[in-house]
């Protein structure tokens, strides 16, 4: 009996260790180049005082705001200190202060958004064979020849038109409409510009038909679809990418397995919480630092990620677990 039970306690070690050593599939965020890594807390520079400006910049505020790995900096906190410093958004362009101002703040980078251009053209105009259904002029009757009736949106009994589909020529406009505009991504602690773009986007349209209920698009909704899909088309130019990569979380005391239920989830803000909490209750337990670096790693934080994952070695020199997470920094995202 006793022979049985080692046998089946040596199995399911095994097949822990299996599981351990397989990893789950998280979801951690990799910069889309080298010069961007560490690039975390950021600030928008205002728009000019136009309308159509305000829609990039708000655009651009609220997208960046959606994304757990960017941190953003208020504006107008941001503008004060320029001004204790008598510095415009013009100086930071080219003022070394602006490298002070970041460490300051811990600011990272600093985006400028220009407008160039918005044209609604006019609208283009023309006739198109559709397909409509038509009433004959008869009523939809049964078997044997009565008119069929039906109650209408207003409650009452009505006889049941008959309708044919028929060709017909109809009128339609086509709006059309283009917005450009130049997007620059700022160092503010070590100075250069990281991205720069210059974009435009085109707005087409469908064929409206004009005798039919169909909501019109006005000019603001047509700048505001350019100013949302050019803002997106520059954010997808230096925002990290959402990628699934194979790690293995250690799990162990109440805290350390919450956090790793938000790990899973891909809530790394959230997991970071509760191991940094264990940290604290736990200050010698590798696994927690070990947690730590994976959360910082799927951040896009490669130092710290690094320094935890030396602290986890340092505390359990012989996992192997720990010793190879270095190299797993290299596959999993780009290295300074």
């Amino acid at each position: 009996m006793r022979n049985k039970a080692s046998v089946i306690f040596v199995a399911v070690v095994i097949v822990s260790l299996l599981f351990c050593s397989s990893g789950k599939r998280l979801r951690f965020y990799q910069p889309v180049q080298q010069n961007l890594i560490g690039i975390k807390q950021l600030v928008v520079a205002p728009c000019d005082g136009s309308e159509d400006s305000a829609l990039i910049c708000s655009n651009l505020t609220s997208i960046i705001k959606q994304v757990d790995y960017f941190a953003l900096f208020d504006q107008n906190e941001f503008t004060a200190v320029l001004q204790q410093r008598q510095l415009s958004y013009e100086d930071i362009k080219q003022a070394d202060s602006l490298l002070q101002i970041g460490v300051l703040l811990d600011l990272d980078g600093i985006i400028f958004a220009d407008l160039k251009s918005v044209e609604i053209f006019p609208d283009e105009q023309g006739v198109a064979t559709v397909e409509k259904s038509v009433w004959t002029g008869e009523y939809e009757r049964d078997p044997n020849g009565n008119i069929i009736e039906e109650i209408s949106e207003t409650g009452e009994r009505v006889k049941q038109k008959k309708y044919k589909l028929q060709k017909v020529d109809q009128p339609y406009r086509i709006r059309k409409a283009k917005m450009q505009a130049a997007f620059s991504l700022i160092n503010l602690k070590k100075g250069g510009l990281l991205v720069s773009r210059e974009l435009t986007e085109d707005y087409s349209s469908s064929k409206i038909i004009t005798d039919e209920f169909q909501q019109y698009p006005s000019d603001d909704e047509i700048k505001s679809i350019l100013a949302r899909q050019i803002v997106n088309k520059f954010f997808n130019d230096f925002a990290p990418k959402n990628i699934l990569v194979k790690r293995a979380v250690e799990k162990g005391t109440a805290l350390i397995d919450s956090g790793v239920v938000h790990a899973k989830a891909g809530n790394w803000k959230q997991a970071q919480q509760f191991w940094n909490q264990a940290q604290k209750n736990q200050p010698t337990d590798a696994r927690v630092y070990y947690n730590l670096g994976i959360a910082s790693e799927a951040m896009g934080d490669y130092d710290l990620a690094a320094s935890y994952y030396k602290k986890a070695t340092l505390l359990s020199p012989k996992k192997k677990l720990y010793q190879t997470a270095f190299e797993n920094l290299k596959k999993v995202g780009l290295k300074k």
